[in-house]
């Protein structure tokens, strides 16, 4: 309002008398403008406030219009002109903040990748291990499923019965004792039974069993070796190197020398001496033996069949160099004399 009146002040001075006149009549327009003011005023005091403040202040129309309906334009446009200026104060900044939150991340992952990648290598040997481990117990577990599948599956089991090595012995007979195998998976046989099947022959020294899958059980024996025979109040007894009866007869076993026990007994030193002599023969030597003694371990004599020649053998010692010998000494002898040989000192043999 003061500025108003000030501003016709100024222009009265500078228009004349006419000027200033208006100017005081504008004065008092003033005035009576501010009266009506006033008087709006105190006609609005008399009814109850509302605050600015509350919800739907703005909504309520004030009376006298003019006055009121500048203030809230002017509030409201002031308002509106600061939110402008907040927003475009803040929207420049949301992007290096979102930058910098992108980077953030970023890094974030490279650091994890980076530590994954330290870890693993540091437990490199660790994991190699672990690995190893892995596939020693898998080897294993798949070896006893093996084993067991062997053990039980009925695709092997024993059908066949084979009997290797037998010369003298029935293996016809062999292959019947040993039929309470058939049937039987190869990794259940029972080898006390086999012990006790085989043992009722003989002529078996040793045996040893091998299973071949899928269904065939082999027995490979060795025969014991005869070398002599005994003469009992029953007949002849056919006995290996150990003394072991692989034989018996009534009459006498063709191509086997007569061991005299003469002063001796089986098992005594004199007899394992004859039979050791006996098994270093060469099979034509033997052949020639009708007789032979070891009374005791240095005194084996032998007395061959025909003319009844005569062998001074000695011990058992260097037996291979005195049939050698022997041999050629026989290749100049005539067969038909009764000539005797020693070879006790095979270094410096004798023919009587």
């Amino acid at each position: 309002m003061t500025s108003s009146g000030r501003a016709g002040a100024g222009a009265s001075s500078s228009g004349g008398p006419k000027t200033a006149a208006a100017a005081s009549g504008a004065r008092g327009t003033a005035k009576s403008s501010a009266g009506s003011t006033g008087a709006i005023g105190r006609s609005t005091s008399g009814s109850p406030r509302v605050p600015s403040s509350a919800p739907g202040a703005a909504a309520v129309p004030r009376p006298g219009g003019g006055a009121g309906s500048r203030g809230t334009s002017t509030s409201t446009s002031t308002s509106t002109s600061t939110g402008s200026s907040h927003s475009a104060t803040s929207s420049p900044s949301k992007a290096p903040n979102a930058d910098a939150r992108r980077q953030l991340r970023r890094a974030t992952r490279e650091r994890r990748r980076y530590e994954r990648a330290e870890a693993r290598r540091f437990t490199q040997r660790s994991r190699r291990r672990r690995i190893a481990w892995l596939t020693a117990g898998a080897a294993v577990a798949a070896l006893v499923v093996v084993v067991l599948l062997a053990a039980y599956s009925p695709l092997l089991a024993v059908r066949t019965v084979a009997i290797e090595g037998t010369s003298r012995l029935d293996s016809v007979a062999v292959t019947g004792a040993l039929d309470d195998q058939l049937g039987r998976p190869l990794a259940l046989v029972d080898y006390g039974a086999i012990e006790s099947d085989l043992a009722q022959f003989p002529l078996i020294e040793s045996y040893s069993v091998e299973a071949r899958p899928p269904d065939t059980l082999a027995i490979r024996v060795v025969e014991r070796r005869p070398v002599a025979q005994v003469q009992t109040d029953s007949g002849f007894n056919l006995i290996d190197a150990a003394g072991v009866t692989v034989q018996q007869q009534a009459d006498r076993i063709a191509g086997f020398p007569v061991l005299d026990l003469t002063g001796t007994e089986i098992g005594s030193p004199g007899f394992e001496a004859a039979a050791a002599v006996l098994m270093s023969l060469p099979d034509d030597l033997i052949a020639q033996v009708d007789r032979i003694s070891g009374t005791t371990p240095d005194s084996v004599t032998m007395v061959f069949t025909g003319a009844g020649q005569r062998v001074v053998w000695g011990s058992a010692e260097d037996s291979e160099l005195k049939a050698r010998i022997l041999q050629r000494l026989i290749a100049t002898q005539d067969p038909s004399l009764p000539v005797e040989y020693d070879v006790s000192s095979p270094q410096s043999p004798v023919v009587r």
